[in-house]
């Protein structure tokens, strides 16, 4: 059976569907499943042992035809027998239509509603789609999130471990930036990680540093001596990265969910009710502190201190 998935969103929600795939390849033998990931996001497939193809689509308004013609096309082509859909776009809705695909299923719309097969209420809440997997017969809890890293890059960043000297553990934080906003303040990070060297001066400590964050990254590493800056250049060098440190401190984002995929120590810092927080919730070795009054920068380095040292950080 061949399977489409289309899933908008960026990475963190790719990483939820994770789950969703593999239990589609579970419960059909020889599926195969293909899924439609914003450009952005689609490298973090590369985790994925259970997607055989990903296609590069954007799925905002600014659209041109030919986007969407081409789209078509690819899906008219691999003749797929099911089509999920996460949206309730018309443009969506039509395209699957129009594709020939016999089973189209989606959340409840006006145009799913018209031009899918089969649709099933959107919950309030983020869930992990079972009420439209039980639309193809398939039942029961989903995985966990399990992520598989590339060797070439488990390679890669032996050689920048060695190169930095973190061949014996380390600590690694991620900054930011959210998908909600504002991340969390440089003078927080820099009072968090002096009271690390001060209480653990043998114990490394790294930075993961993604491109847009690199001013506050700068900032970061001028304040605190000795930081090692990392620059993973893809989604397995990030995973890498993380699987060997003792612990992860980072605001809401993506390498939240791929520590507790990888069964990392880590201390999850969260403006409020988020994917991320979704995702990771339950998760047995992640501590998390969500903000009282929903802004990031209102959790207090003494408050994430607290958290880090009386769980045996």
């Amino acid at each position: 059976m061949r399977v489409l998935a289309l899933v908008p969103g960026e990475t963190e929600t790719q990483l939820s569907f994770f789950p969703v795939i593999n239990q589609i390849k579970d419960s059909f033998e020889n599926a195969e499943v293909s899924v439609v990931a914003a450009p952005s996001a689609t490298a973090i497939y590369q985790l994925s042992k259970g997607v055989d193809e990903v296609v590069p689509y954007n799925f905002e308004a600014s659209n041109s035809p030919a986007d969407w013609a081409n789209l078509l096309g690819i899906v008219r082509d691999r003749e797929f027998d099911v089509a999920l859909t996460l949206t309730d776009s018309w443009s969506i809705a039509l395209l699957l239509w129009l594709s020939g695909v016999p089973t189209r299923l989606g959340y409840s719309g006006s145009a799913n509603n018209l031009l899918l097969t089969s649709t099933a209420p959107r919950a309030a809440e983020i869930d992990h789609h079972g009420d439209l997997l039980k639309l193809i017969n398939v039942t029961g809890t989903p995985p966990a999130l399990s992520v598989n890293v590339p060797r070439k890059d488990l390679t890669v960043v032996d050689n920048l471990r060695q190169g930095n000297g973190l061949t014996n553990g380390y600590v690694l934080v991620y900054p930011g930036t959210t998908a909600s906003g504002p991340t969390y303040p440089t003078e927080s990070w820099i009072a968090i990680l002096k009271d690390f060297q001060q209480r653990q001066p043998d114990m490394p400590l790294a930075l993961l540093q993604t491109d847009d964050a690199a001013p506050q990254t700068a900032a970061i590493a001028s304040a605190v001596p000795n930081l090692k800056v990392l620059r993973p250049e893809t989604p397995g060098q990030t995973a890498a990265l993380i699987a060997a440190a003792n612990l992860l401190i980072a605001v809401e984002g993506y390498p939240l969910p791929l520590a507790i995929a990888l069964n990392v120590y880590t201390l999850g810092l969260f403006s409020g009710n988020s994917q991320v927080q979704t995702i990771t919730a339950g998760a047995d070795r992640l501590v998390t502190l969500t903000s009282s009054t929903g802004t990031l920068a209102d959790i207090s380095p003494d408050q994430v201190l607290k958290k880090v040292w009386s769980e045996g950080a």
